[in-house]
């Protein structure tokens, strides 16, 4: 197998990790806290935790996260006060047992399987998307109301926003990373023959950007029939991103995010 990993970050901080071992690969994307403490990057301290440590523990991926997750509980819980002061994480993992690739998928990252005879085939949750673009085209309504940017009508709709992050695991809700005493993953699972792989790639919402809320692409099949290498992709995005910043052309819930890719070739 050869493997390529690429992560950009879109502000100051990257939210994003990607870990990759000898029979699996993790992409996680970070969210802030609903409260931020001011004083550091919550997200970032997640998924820095879990790359560092991720070789901490033995046992499969899910495993792994789980007591990361609640080891990062602990090094919050002094100064966190409730579940707003904890940053959650989208992810999604492979891992190869023999001719069984299994697949893990949590939030809006997603795995992408290509194989030999070119059927492409997506592995996803849509749960957070669906809030996700509920939440936006009440910010489009907004901006056609007040007359201003759809970017700019992202503040109207934060109320709307912090009652979406708060259906993480919840019923009703999506399923996250979320620091806690007793962490409990509800990943959304899959399991495909690895005889006929030609590739797999994992990867955040900032890479799905291309076929989603971007429209380089005009479906995801498209997007991987077509893509010629991650880091001509990345900047197809970058493109695209910065010559619409107000987000009216596209509209987006926010200018750019950070974009994460592993590529593994068979």
């Amino acid at each position: 197998m050869n493997v390529y990993a690429k992560t950009r970050k879109s502000h100051y901080w990257n939210e994003d990790r990607f870990i990759v071992g000898k029979n699996y690969a993790v992409v996680i994307d970070g969210a802030t806290p609903l409260k931020k403490s001011h004083s550091f990057n919550e997200a970032r301290l997640m998924v820095d935790y879990l790359k560092k440590h991720f070789n901490q523990y033995d046992g499969n991926v899910k495993y792994r996260l789980k007591k990361l997750c609640e080891d990062v509980y602990r090094q919050l819980a002094v100064t966190a006060y409730d579940e707003d002061h904890f940053p959650s994480a989208s992810a999604c993992w492979i891992e190869i047992s023999g001719t069984v690739l299994s697949i893990g998928v949590l939030g809006d990252c997603e795995v992408t399987a290509i194989s030999k005879n070119g059927l492409i085939r997506r592995f996803f949750d849509g749960r957070l998307d669906v809030l996700d673009k509920k939440a936006l085209a009440e910010m489009v309504n907004i901006a056609k109301e007040k007359n201003i940017h759809v970017n700019m009508a992202r503040p109207y709709i934060e109320e709307m926003l912090v009652k979406n992050r708060r259906l993480a695991n919840k019923p009703n809700g999506y399923s996250a990373l979320l620091p806690s005493p007793n962490v409990e993953i509800n990943e959304k699972k899959f399991e495909i023959e690895t005889h006929n792989l030609k590739s797999v790639y994992l990867y955040s919402d900032g890479y799905s950007q291309a076929f989603t809320n971007l429209k380089i692409y005009s479906t995801h099949e498209e997007m991987f029939q077509k893509t010629a290498d991650i880091d001509a992709e990345i900047q197809k995005i970058i493109q695209v991103s910065y010559s619409d910043e107000s987000c009216d052309l596209y509209p987006r819930l926010k200018k750019i995010d950070d974009i994460t890719v592993v590529q593994i070739d068979f």
